[in-house]
């Protein structure tokens, strides 16, 4: 009769690559490339669930699309130190703070100004928007140095402690022509222009989007 055992050093090498293989396929799931980074997607623009700017973490609080007359003009995102569903907590916040501005249809730079002077005027109290009115000018002086802006654009405007409002245009920090400032130390400034996108007198859909209170759909839904 043929013996078809295996010599006893060759039924112990395939053991140990039987015992081998099974410890690699439990270790498996542990050892899995790392996850893709959360990010969600609006009107083609995917946001991602945290950046850091200016050397801190900061997480999305929301994000909408804001709209002019019938027009998308921009996706809008919150990125903040930390969340929060209401407007007065996230006035309050220590640290970086940055509305991000994605552009969805072209804009000249009298366009721009004469928009952001309007909403402004609309957020800020008669006694703040008097009060500010050399501030009002410096934004539209920095406003004024884009030309224009076209679908694709990334706008930055962040609130950087000890700094000031910094704005940056496609990642290039935008300045005032002529002159050394290339921010604006002044916080009720921002946080008026934060009220545009989440105090009472913005769009309450754009608000709700912003203050987290609206669904985010995940990049690659739908």
């Amino acid at each position: 009769m043929h013996d078809d055992r295996l010599p006893e050093g060759q039924m112990d090498a395939r053991r140990r690559q039987l015992l081998a293989g099974a410890a690699g396929a439990a270790l498996m799931p542990w050892c899995a490339s790392p996850a893709r980074a959360a990010s969600y997607e609006i009107e083609g623009v995917e946001l991602p669930d945290t950046i850091t700017a200016h050397g801190q973490k900061l997480v999305l609080n929301g994000a909408g699309v804001r709209k002019r007359g019938y027009y998308k003009a921009d996706v809008t995102a919150l990125y903040l130190p930390e969340k929060r569903t209401t407007a007065e907590p996230i006035y309050r916040l220590n640290g970086v703070r940055r509305i991000q501005l994605n552009i969805l249809r072209e804009f000249t730079s009298s366009t721009i100004s004469r928009i952001f002077i309007a909403d402004f005027k609309q957020a800020a109290t008669p006694d703040e928007f008097k009060r500010l009115i050399s501030v009002v000018g410096q934004i539209g002086a920095v406003y004024a140095n884009v030309k224009r802006v076209v679908k694709g654009d990334v706008v930055n405007l962040d609130w950087v402690p000890g700094t000031g409002w910094m704005a940056f245009h496609n990642n290039k920090q935008l300045s005032i022509e002529g002159e050394p400032i290339s921010a604006i130390n002044n916080e009720l400034a921002y946080q008026i222009y934060l009220r545009m996108y989440i105090g009472e007198a913005a769009p309450e859909e754009l608000r709700n989007a912003l203050l987290g209170l609206t669904r985010l759909p995940r990049a690659g839904e739908g």
